[in-house]
C-alpha cells in the first residue's frame, strides 16, 4: 500500500477526517426528517409511500456516487490529486440540490432534488473515505477510523437536534443545512493537500472497472450491510412510529428525535474513542465489529417485548454504545480486507454500498411489514439481522 506520510501525518490528519465525517452526517440525517415533515404537511394521506420513494431513490443515487465516484477519483489526475476535486465537487453538488428542495413544493421536484443530494454524499463518501488509505500507515488505521466514525456520529447527533428544532418549518432546514459541506470541502482542500499527480500513468479501464474477488471483502460487505439495515429498519419511519405508533404530536415526536439522537451522540462519543484506541492496541477488529450487532439485538428485546417511549429511548441508547464502537473499527476493517490499495476509493465505495443499500430495503421492507403486520414485525426482522450481521463478520478470515 502506498502511504503519503509526507504530506499529512496521523495528528494533523485525524481531526479533518472528523470534520469531513461531520459535514456529510449531518445534513444527511437531518435531511430524511425534514422530508418525512415536509410530506406530513403537503402529502399527509401518502407521506408514507412517497417518503418511501424518495428514499429508494436517494440510496440508489448514493449507490451510484460511491462507486462511480470511487471509480473517478482513484483515476484523476489533477493539480490538486486524486481527492480534493470530487470532495469540492461533490459539496457543491449536494447543498445546491438540497437547498432546491426546500424551495419547492412539487413533490417530483423535491424527488429530483434529494436524489441530486444523495449523489453528491454518496460521492463525497468515497473521495473522503480513500483519505485513510492515501495517508495513514498500517498501525494507525484503527486510531484514523475512530476519528472518522467519531465525526459521523457528531454529525448524527448534529443532524437530529437540528432536525428537531426544525421539524415545523421543515423547508428552512432543508435549505440551511448542507452548506456546511461545501465549507469543509475548502476546508479541506487547504489543509490536507492532494499531491499533484499529473504525471502518473492512468490505470487500465478494464481492470478499474473489474470488482474485486475476495471472500473477506463480500463478507465485510455483508457485515456492514445487515447490520445497518438492522438500525434503519426502525429509524427510516422513526418520525411515523412516535406520530402513529405511539400516539405523539409532530411537535413533541421532533423534540424525542431530538433527545433520542443527542443520546445516540454522548453514548458513542465514549465507545468509539475506547473501541478505537483497543482495536490499535489489541490488534484484534472482529471482536468490536462483530460484537456491535449482538449488543444491538440484546437493545431491541425490551422495545419487541413491550414498545413504548421509555423502550424506545433505552434502545437508543444501546444504538448509541454499539454504533460508536462499530463505526470506530469498522473503517479500519473495511481498509485491512482492500485488495488492491490502487483501486482503494473505488472499493471504498463498492463497500460503502453496504452503508447506503440499506436505505434502499428498509423503506420498503419496512413499509411493507408496517402495512400488513405492524411494527411489531420490524422489530423481530431486526433483531434477526442484527444476529445475521454477527455472524458474517466472524467469518472473516484474513482480519483478526
Amino acid at each position: 500500500m502506498t502511504i503519503d506520510t509526507g504530506t499529512v501525518r496521523l495528528g494533523r490528519l485525524g481531526p479533518f477526517l472528523l470534520l469531513g465525517q461531520l459535514a456529510w452526517a449531518a445534513p444527511g440525517a437531518a435531511s430524511g426528517t425534514l422530508l418525512a415533515a415536509l410530506l406530513a404537511d403537503v402529502t399527509p394521506a401518502h407521506k408514507v409511500g412517497v417518503f418511501t420513494a424518495y428514499a429508494v431513490a436517494g440510496a440508489v443515487t448514493s449507490a451510484v456516487g460511491t462507486v462511480l465516484g470511487g471509480l473517478l477519483s482513484d483515476r484523476t489526475r489533477s493539480r490538486l490529486g486524486r481527492r480534493s476535486p470530487w470532495l469540492l465537487g461533490s459539496a457543491v453538488l449536494a447543498a445546491v440540490a438540497l437547498a432546491a428542495a426546500g424551495l419547492t413544493d412539487d413533490l417530483v421536484l423535491v424527488g429530483v432534488c434529494y436524489a441530486l443530494f444523495q449523489l453528491g454524499v454518496g460521492t463525497w463518501v468515497a473521495a473522503l473515505s480513500a483519505l485513510i488509505p492515501d495517508h495513514v500507515p498500517a498501525g494507525a488505521i484503527g486510531r484514523a477510523s475512530a476519528f472518522a466514525g467519531f465525526g459521523y456520529l457528531l454529525g448524527q447527533t448534529a443532524g437530529g437536534v437540528v432536525a428537531g428544532a426544525l421539524v415545523t418549518t421543515p423547508s428552512r432546514g432543508l435549505i440551511l443545512v448542507p452548506w456546511l459541506m461545501v465549507l469543509v470541502a475548502v476546508v479541506l482542500a487547504v489543509a490536507v493537500p492532494g499531491r499533484d499527480n499529473r504525471d502518473e500513468p492512468r490505470r487500465v479501464a478494464r481492470r478499474a472497472l473489474a470488482l474485486p474477488a475476495s471472500r473477506d471483502f463480500w463478507l465485510a460487505f455483508a457485515g456492514r450491510f445487515l447490520f445497518i439495515l438492522a438500525i434503519l429498519m426502525i429509524t427510516t419511519f422513526q418520525l411515523y412510529l412516535l406520530t402513529d405508533y405511539l400516539g405523539l404530536s409532530t411537535a413533541d415526536a421532533g423534540r424525542v428525535v431530538g433527545l433520542a439522537t443527542l443520546l445516540v451522540g454522548v453514548l458513542s462519543a465514549v465507545s468509539v474513542i475506547v473501541a478505537g484506541v483497543l482495536a490499535d492496541r489489541l490488534g484484534r477488529l472482529k471482536p468490536v465489529v462483530g460484537g456491535a450487532p449482538v449488543l444491538l439485538a440484546l437493545g431491541l428485546v425490551p422495545l419487541l417485548a413491550a414498545p413504548s417511549l421509555a423502550t424506545e429511548l433505552v434502545f437508543f441508547g444501546i444504538v448509541g454504545l454499539t454504533l460508536g464502537a462499530y463505526l470506530s473499527v469498522d473503517q479500519a476493517l473495511m481498509v485491512a480486507v482492500l485488495p488492491d490499495p490502487g483501486t482503494a476509493a473505488r472499493d471504498l465505495g463498492v463497500l460503502s454500498i453496504g452503508s447506503t443499500l440499506p436505505g434502499v430495503v428498509a423503506p420498503i421492507a419496512g413499509g411493507l411489514l408496517a402495512g400488513a403486520v405492524g411494527y411489531l414485525a420490524i422489530f423481530v426482522v431486526a433483531l434477526v439481522l442484527a444476529v445475521a450481521a454477527a455472524a458474517v463478520v466472524l467469518g472473516i478470515r484474513s482480519v483478526r
